[in-house]
């Protein structure tokens, strides 16, 4: 499976739950900087996935990051 694959599934699989780019690295083991790309590619498909500046749900930080998660 390749990164972009990894993404996807691990996305699909965690329905409605938001990730941020960092907590997807620590949950696929994907390149950060690769994730921003893949998960900006994704986005490119709102009717599956969504990417905004929001707090991250996982709890990660205080600070608002991109987060992604499939609808």
């Amino acid at each position: 499976m390749n990164n972009p694959q990894k993404i996807h599934a691990f996305l699909k699989a965690n329905l409605r739950q938001g990730f941020c780019d960092d907590c997807l690295e620590k949950k696929t083991g994907v390149d950060r900087h690769e994730i921003n790309i893949i998960s900006s590619t994704l986005a490119l498909f709102p009717m599956e996935f969504t990417r905004a500046s929001a707090s991250c749900p996982q709890q990660c930080s205080t600070r608002d990051k991109l987060v992604t998660r499939a609808v």
